[in-house]
Formats: C-alpha cells, sequence, structure tokens
C-alpha cells in the first residue's frame, strides 16, 4: 500500500484542544534527510538485482529525543526492495531537534532509489532509435530507461516523442502523467491521466487511482473521491483498493460524513489488517464520533504495529474526555 495521504481533517476538526508544545513533530523529507549524521546506503538485494527491479523506496522513520532511529517502516516500493531499505534506515543518525529548548522526537521519511546501471541501456536504445525513429514503441522505451535513470525531464520528452507518433499510445500517456506527477506538476499529470481513460486502458482502475491521488494533491477533495470510488466500482479488490478506501475516508472525514468514513476505512482494515496508519484513522474517527470505547480498541491495536501513532491517538481521547 502506497498511502501518502495528509489526514488535514483530523487536525482541523480537533483545534478546540488547548495549544501545547508537540512530543513528536514531523519534518519533511528534504529537511528530515539534511540532518542526518551518519548515512547508510542500503544493499541492493541479489534477488531484485537478478530480476532487474529497480525503483525508489520510502521509508519513514521515527526518531527519539536523541536522533536515534527507533522505529522503520517502507511507505511505498517494490516488494523485493522494502527489507534493504528499512535495514538502511535503521542505521542512519541524525542530530537532535529543539523545540522550545527542549529535545523532540521526529518523524520523517527517507528516500532510496534503487538504480540499475542504465547508462547502457539508454544509448542502446538510442542507437536502436537511430535506424528506427519513427518507433514510438522504442520511444516509450527510452523513457523508462531515463525514468529509472532519475532523469525525469529527458522521460518526458522521450514520452511526448513517442505520442507525437502515436497519439492513441495508452502506456505512453500513463507513464508521461506519472513523470508529472513525481515533478509535482500535478495539472500537467490530470491532463495525461484523463487522455489515457478517454482511449479506454485495460486496467482503467488503476488510473482512476492515479487521478484521485492527484486530485488530493491539488485539494480537490471531492473530485478525489469520485475518482477513488470509480476505481473501487470497476475493480473493488484491485491491487490498491486499500488504499482508495483510506483515501474515500479521509474526503469523508472532512465532508464531517463519520459514519461512511468507518465503512470505509474498515473497508481498508479489512484488506490490510497489518497497517498501522488506517487504524489510526479509525480510532481518530471514533474520538470524532465520541465514541471512546472504539478509539481505545483501535489505540490497544495500534500499540503493538506503530508506539508513536498510538501515543499520538491516546492524546487524542484522552482530551476527549
Amino acid at each position: 500500500m502506497s498511502l501518502c495521504l495528509a489526514s488535514t481533517a483530523f487536525a482541523q476538526e480537533t483545534q478546540r484542544e488547548e495549544p501545547q508544545a508537540p512530543k513528536i513533530i514531523r519534518k519533511s523529507g528534504g529537511v528530515f534527510q539534511g540532518a542526518a549524521t551518519k548515512r547508510v546506503e542500503p544493499a541492493y538485494p541479489p534477488l531484485a538485482k537478478a530480476a532487474k527491479v529497480s525503483g525508489s523506496v520510502v521509508v519513514e522513520v521515527t526518531l527519539d529525543e536523541e536522533g536515534k532511529v527507533i522505529s522503520a517502516r517502507a511507505l511505498s516500493g517494490h516488494p523485493l526492495l522494502k527489507d534493504a531499505a528499512v535495514a538502511a534506515a535503521r542505521a542512519w543518525k541524525f542530530a537532535p531537534t529543539m523545540l522550545e529548548a527542549v529535545a523532540v522526537k521526529v518523524i520523517g521519511t527517507i528516500t532510496f532509489n534503487f538504480l540499475l546501471d542504465d547508462t547502457g541501456e539508454i544509448e542502446k536504445l538510442k542507437q536502436q532509435l537511430a535506424a528506427d525513429p519513427n518507433s514510438p514503441e522504442l520511444h516509450l522505451k527510452l523513457g523508462m530507461a531515463y525514468d529509472l535513470d532519475s532523469q525525469p525531464e529527458k522521460a518526458i520528452e522521450a514520452y511526448n516523442h513517442a505520442l507525437r507518433l502515436k497519439p492513441d499510445y495508452v502506456n505512453a500517456h500513463l507513464s508521461l502523467g506519472c513523470a508529472y506527477k513525481g515533478l509535482s506538476q500535478y495539472e500537467n499529470a490530470l491532463e495525461a491521466f484523463n487522455r489515457a481513460l478517454s482511449l479506454k486502458p485495460k486496467d482503467a482502475e488503476e488510473v482512476y487511482m492515479e487521478l484521485a491521488r492527484t486530485y488530493l494533491r491539488l485539494n480537490r477533495p471531492d473530485e478525489a473521491l469520485e475518482a477513488a470510488n470509480q476505481a473501487l466500482s470497476i475493480k473493488p479488490d484491485f491491487i490498491y483498493a486499500d488504499e482508495a478506501h483510506a483515501l474515500v475516508g479521509l474526503v469523508l472525514v472532512g465532508q464531517g460524513r463519520y459514519n461512511e468514513a468507518l465503512d470505509a476505512f474498515k473497508e481498508a482494515a479489512k484488506m490490510s489488517p497489518g497497517i498501522a496508519q488506517i487504524h489510526f484513522y479509525l480510532g481518530m474517527t471514533y474520538v470524532l464520533k465520541g465514541d471512546r470505547q472504539s478509539a481505545t480498541k483501535e489505540y490497544e491495536i495500534l500499540k503493538e504495529k506503530d508506539p508513536t501513532m498510538a501515543e499520538q491517538l491516546l492524546k487524542r481521547i484522552n482530551n476527549q474526555q
């Protein structure tokens, strides 16, 4: 599950509490990684290398007051790469973070890029294109090779070249949308994903999910909700169904529709019972409903899965007394 959703609705609904210096804060990825005093690169798993698996893995880590990593979990990435990334993240060390002269715990993310040596592949594709410059398939492959080599601008150029040659090339539209999304060019990403949808792709539910994520980034929750529901209506058990249900739940919380949000979070938890964040969302929604007993049950589950989230939830529960 690659759930990277901002739960601002919960924060907005609980603003009545007296402001306090937080015991734990979040830092953005770049700022967070910049505070590292020791960095460890992951070993490339032999099985992943043999399978030619590459890409990025985002690991969320929690630091104690001294800057030591006390927990780490992969938020996204290929299954063959996650364990190596988590193991590397646990070995990082950071400078302590001070807030009002008090050391605090910190949550942040580290992104590890597992890259095969694609230089040779890029040159090979360029040679093939020199002999066959009008092949949209070769331009798509070149774009994907640039993507793997962390050259998104060149990837976008290659994808657009493929589309000039073949305007109805679904995979090129999808790859283009993902490349734009990776650069936070969300309006361009929407255009590419919608174009792909108009061509009736085989796995339309996954395209709708890309749209839902992008709409959420653009703070367009109603459209995000509609897109996620479209994905679930096409294939209720598709690969990102748990994320789709959780996204639906978050939007419904923001609309004050707590009972419907609970149903969505419960579906997500049924599909992925091991994801701590889903139980956190459930617990927070119960708090907003005033159901202390049910919220406490989610707290008990969270204690085993993610003590930091459990502590945050317990604070909310206690403040609702």
